[in-house]
């Protein structure tokens, strides 16, 4: 376990190594990115021979790729479809046939067309997904493909090293297009309005939202998630409380056990219990959530980098801003590490070469850039560096501060079997439980910490 730690702790530096990004408004589709970039990996006017072959087409037959995103939704629909159009344009003889799945539930979608043999040719996937799909022998190795792509040397290695390392067998089966970083967004002209900073610790969280809240007008400081996907937004509300920075002691005992833990779940549940956030709250999602905060029923909701493009276009882009996750008393503030987003091929695809060339272009530069920008994610593409638009975003900017204003990276134990379907049921329901008055807070941290002890006892055991 603490090898597969530090594999994904790596990651984390990254962001503070990033340095900034760009603004949106000013991007240019995919196609004139390239266009104008003259494409990251070589010098302008440069091509490979290979390239050349594979662009021209020659005397190439038709190939048609279906192609499964694992959350399609209004930003990254759209977004697919303009990269697509580029990727057909520079091969004409590939047609891409596109399928945006459900977040929560794409890996059913994978796990059900491997059983039946109907699996895509290509799909995206996050780095926590990459085991499960390899240990049922379902992808494509990419490491003969790979090693003859012109790009392959603007790979950030740690994203490579952490590839193979979940993969389990040390090969490569998945190209990263981007981290995903979490944060806090606010509402900045609300706080400009109001003459405050947004909150920066659990302390001015409560006091804000104690202050600004207004039941009657359906106003509220800080939106809550308690509904699907909410473990992560507790679990780093309750360790940053509690100063603690890993879920696991070496012997993997989990410390959600710690009575400082507890105590902190009793904070976070009282924002609802004393409707200090909306009645809603407690089955919030993702969607509601940032309806939530983009209605201007909140100024302040706890996410990640890719939620910038709802973000920015309920709010405004002048009127978001991002800041470092909320610190304890002891100004600790815990994160959950940066999760990588890619693209693979499946094993069963009869077009092997087609196949891995669109994974490619999915993490190149060109595609990979468009991608970033638009669903708010950091590249891991180096050649992404010299695009104007990560020069100059200010979200990148802020992100590149956290590891000195004392943000700590925690891995959430999604190599765990079971981990997944344990934090969306028996967490969430623990959690609405207390929400509800149901159940106490000791209760069901010690339930949580007996389980997951269990579960990471197996897992060091092997």
């Amino acid at each position: 376990m603490r090898k597969a730690v530090a594999a994904i702790l790596a990651l984390s530096m990254i962001v503070g190594l990033t340095g900034c990004a760009g603004k949106k408004e000013e991007t240019a589709p995919a196609k004139e990115q390239s266009e104008s970039s003259g494409e990251a990996g070589k010098k302008e006017g440069e091509s490979t021979a290979a390239e050349t072959n594979k662009s021209s087409g020659g005397n190439q037959a038709p190939v048609t790729l279906t192609f499964w995103h694992r959350d399609g939704n209004t930003t990254s629909n759209p977004m697919f479809d303009v990269i697509i159009k580029d990727f057909e344009e520079k091969y004409p003889w590939i047609t891409v046939e596109y399928t945006g799945l459900a977040a929560d539930s794409y890996m059913t979608k994978y796990n059900t067309a491997i059983v039946t043999g109907e699996t895509p040719d290509v799909c995206t996937i996050s780095n926590k997904d990459l085991n499960t799909l390899v240990a049922q022998d379902a992808l494509l190795d990419l490491e003969e493909s790979f090693g003859q792509w012109e790009e392959k040397d603007q790979m950030l290695p740690e994203i490579l090293d952490s590839a193979r390392f979940l993969s389990g067998d040390g090969k490569l089966y998945m190209l990263g297009y981007g981290m995903t970083q979490e944060t806090s967004w606010y509402n900045k002209k609300w706080h400009d309005e109001h003459g405050i900073e947004p909150a920066q610790t659990i302390d001015q969280l409560v006091e804000y939202s104690k202050k600004y809240a207004d039941k009657s007008k359906g106003e509220y400081y800080f939106t809550l998630r308690g509904g699907a996907g909410s473990a992560e937004n507790l679990f780093m509300f309750l360790m940053s409380y509690a100063g603690v920075t890993s879920l696991f002691q070496e012997d993997g005992t989990c410390n959600l056990s710690d009575a400082k833990i507890a105590e902190g779940l009793d904070v976070y549940a009282n924002l609802y219990k004393d409707g200090l956030v909306s009645v809603d709250a407690i089955s919030n999602g993702f969607k509601e959530m940032v309806a939530e905060f983009g209605s201007g029923t909140a100024q302040y909701m706890m996410h990640n980098s890719s939620s910038v493009a709802e973000n920015e276009k309920n709010l405004g882009a002048e009127n978001v801003m991002v800041v470092k996750p909320l610190a304890g008393k002891d100004g600790i503030a815990v994160c959950k590490a940066p999760s990588f987003m890619g693209a693979a091929a499946f094993k069963a695809t009869k077009h092997p070469e087609e196949a891995a060339l669109f994974v490619e272009y999915l993490a190149s530069a060109v595609g990979a850039g468009y991608a970033d920008i638009t669903e708010g994610r950091v590249p891991v593409n180096k050649g992404i560096y010299e695009q104007d638009w990560y020069k100059e975003n200010p979200y990148y900017q802020v992100y590149a501060t956290f590891a000195e204003q004392g943000v700590k990276f925690a891995e959430f134990p999604f190599w765990l079997d079971g981990y997944n379907e344990y934090a969306k049921t028996n967490i969430t329901a623990d959690f609405q439980a207390v929400l509800h008055g149901e159940k106490q807070a000791a209760d069901v941290c010690n339930a949580w910490a007996n389980d997951l002890t269990k579960m990471q006892k197996e897992y060091l055991s092997k």
